[in-house]
Parts: C-alpha cells; sequence; structure tokens
C-alpha cells in the first residue's frame, strides 16, 4: 500500500514519542539493593526474567513485527493487540503463541476492545490517497462474533479516528472520535452507541484528552477536560459529573489514574494531587516521577511507576537511555526508586487483573507479575 512520505514521517515521529512515553523498561545487572530514601529496590535479571522488588517481569520474542497502537486483555489467557496497516494479534495462551487474525483492512487500526471470547470490535483512522480499496471511505468500525476469525466493517466518512473503544454489553458502547479540523470547531468528541457501533452519537463536552484515551475503572468513565476540570460518568457516558480540580491557571490535566471511583490521581504538570473521596477534595502530592508512564496501584496502597530517562545527543529525537523505577507502599506519600536500568523495552501496557499486566513493543512481549 503506498503512503505519502508525510504519513511516513508522522508514523516515525509517532512511534518515537509512544516509545519515550509508554511503559519501558531496560534494565541492567546489577543484583544488589539500592538505596534512595532510605528504603532499597532490588533489581536482578536471570535471562529473560527481571525482578525489581515484588515485580517479576518476563521477556518473550517472536518472529513478528508489529507497530502496536493498543493491547486488550479479556483475561489472563486471552488477548489482542491492534496495531498499523490492519494487523491484528490474538492470543490463548498469556502470550506464549500468537497468530495472526485477517482484519480486511489496510488501515491503521488504533484501539481494540472484546466483551467476551467471541464478540469483540477494533477500529482505524481514515487514510487518504492509497491503493487499498478501504481508502477515501473515512474511519472503519470492525465487528467480530466468532472471536476474530471474521470481521465486519462500517464505514464512517465524516470521521477521522475512532479510538478508545468501550462497550458495557452487545449494544452499548463509548469511543472517542475525532473529526477533521475545521477553523472554529472542537474536533474531539466523546461518542456513545446503542446499536452495537452501526451508529454514533457525538455529545457535547468540552474535553480536553492529552492521550487519546478515557480512562476506565469497571465501567466508569473518566477524561480530561478544559480549564482544569475532569469528567466523571457513571451511567455508559450518557450523564456526566463535572469535577472541579487545584490545578493552576494555564495548565491541563495531564494524565488521570484512578484506582476506584474514589481514589484516584491528576497530573497538572506542575503539581500532582490525590483524591480520596472522587475529587471533592484534593491534596497536592509529591511524586518523583514527571509522568505517568505505567502507573498502576494493586491495591489502596501498593502499586509502581516505570519512567524513562531519554536524552538529546544530536539528531531528530531523543536517545533513550533506560527507565527508573518506582514503587509505592503507603498509596503514593513516599516512592522508593532505583538506578537508571537498561536493556528492557516495554511498550503499551494492560492490566487483566490487579496483579497481572501485559505489555507489547513491536516483536517482544512482557509479562508483569506480583508476588507476594
Amino acid at each position: 500500500m503506498h503512503r505519502p512520505t508525510f504519513d511516513i514521517v508522522f508514523t516515525i515521529l509517532k512511534l518515537n514519542i509512544a516509545i519515550l512515553l509508554s511503559a519501558t523498561i531496560l534494565f541492567d545487572c546489577t543484583k544488589e539493593p539500592i538505596n534512595h530514601e532510605d528504603k532499597s529496590v532490588y533489581v536482578s535479571i536471570n535471562g529473560d526474567t527481571i525482578i525489581v522488588n515484588d515485580l517479576v517481569i518476563s521477556k518473550s520474542i517472536y518472529g513478528f513485527d508489529i507497530n502496536p497502537r493498543d493491547i486488550f486483555f479479556l483475561n489472563s489467557s486471552v488477548g489482542f493487540v491492534v496495531g498499523y496497516n490492519g494487523d491484528i494479534l490474538k492470543t490463548v495462551d498469556s502470550g506464549k503463541t500468537w497468530h495472526e487474525l485477517n482484519s480486511g483492512t489496510t488501515l491503521h487500526l488504533h484501539s481494540v476492545f472484546f466483551l467476551d471470547e467471541n464478540v469483540g470490535f477494533a477500529s482505524s483512522q481514515a487514510m487518504g490517497g492509497c491503493l487499498d480499496a478501504d481508502c477515501d471511505k473515512g474511519s472503519v468500525l470492525l465487528k467480530t462474533t466468532d472471536g476474530g476469525e471474521t470481521w465486519t466493517k462500517t464505514f464512517f466518512p465524516d470521521y477521522s479516528r475512532i479510538l478508545s473503544l468501550k462497550f458495557f454489553n452487545t449494544l452499548n458502547g463509548v469511543a472517542l472520535i475525532k473529526t477533521p479540523n475545521y477553523p472554529y470547531s472542537k474536533n474531539e468528541h466523546i461518542a456513545l452507541t446503542s446499536d452495537g457501533g452501526i451508529h454514533w452519537n457525538l455529545i457535547y463536552l468540552p474535553i480536553r484528552p492529552s492521550d487519546d484515551k478515557l480512562f476506565y475503572v469497571d465501567n466508569i468513565i473518566f477524561i480530561a477536560g478544559e480549564n482544569q476540570k475532569i469528567f466523571k460518568s457513571l451511567d455508559y457516558g450518557y450523564n456526566w459529573e463535572t469535577i472541579s480540580t487545584p490545578i493552576e491557571a494555564y495548565h491541563d490535566v495531564n494524565h488521570i489514574y484512578f484506582y476506584s471511583e474514589n481514589i484516584g490521581f491528576i497530573d497538572g504538570i506542575t503539581a500532582v494531587y490525590k483524591t480520596v473521596d472522587g475529587g471533592l477534595n484534593w491534596i497536592k502530592t509529591d511524586f518523583p516521577f514527571t509522568n505517568f508512564g505505567t502507573l498502576h496501584f494493586y491495591d489502596e496502597n501498593e502499586g509502581f511507576n516505570i519512567e524513562n530517562v531519554a536524552v538529546y545527543e544530536g539528531g531528530d529525537f531523543p536517545t533513550f537511555k533506560g527507565s527508573i523505577c518506582y514503587e509505592t507502599k503507603d498509596g503514593g506519600e513516599s516512592w522508593s526508586k532505583s538506578d537508571l536500568i537498561e536493556s528492557l523495552h516495554m511498550g503499551l501496557i494492560f492490566f487483566p487483573q490487579r496483579d497481572l499486566g501485559y505489555s507489547i513493543n513491536f516483536s517482544e512481549f512482557y509479562t508483569i507479575k506480583k508476588i507476594d
């Protein structure tokens, strides 16, 4: 499929940004405790198994090479990855083996969601000026009822991208939809479907997502808004609660992470704030890292984050140097910190269970497991 030079440059830029902002770990071979702030982080490597305190991270390398845009696991065994050129990969054995599904399109896929082992959805960006039969038709929503063996297509000529899919049942779903950039008009919308994705209703909400994602906790939806607000929905996106934050004027809500409906964190660029009552009150919290990256909590107290380190050494993009692992045992009040860790590289991440996560980066796949 022929793509214009701009698309190639855009793809390279997106790829590098994803590498820098994704969950990226590169580990060295130290096996001694590393002390920071009166705490210890133990880093150990044994082949393709890495231990960071109570995290065990296992790496596998496969023959395929996918430019991943989204990862979704239905449970601990069944998972899917979608990427550019219509690529869809499926595993039924926790990532030990993968096989490629025939999506029926070469449009770049950006989101995937499954309700069960049979019914699932994937969505794309619109593309023009290429040779595929699906070009110049807008964005496509793919639906399967047989676990991805076959897909049906619904095209949306007025949409430039369909992102962040979430279905609550076979009929009701929500997505983040982008429309073309027209002067004096919004191009990012919350969209709802009540007929399984055949039609979408764009609702007005002054959103300002920073990473093209809705944040979900079970069936609760959060998204960043304009004027330092965040929005929350408890009813599939039909009604939204506006939550004020103490983020400074002229700054935006840069990242959102909620462990539950009540306990959550927001990154306001210059400060991080925590709530334990659903956003009624916020407390400024000192995080030692500047990007939420892979921020994840197993319970109300224990969590971790892995932050990349990159420096400009000439050229168009920063040079990746490694990652630093942070762990907390007290709900984010204090953090232990590792030294710079080199040699292992994670990408997109998804946690089907509180203590089990998966990550993919091109041909590398990682399992993240918390041990007691």
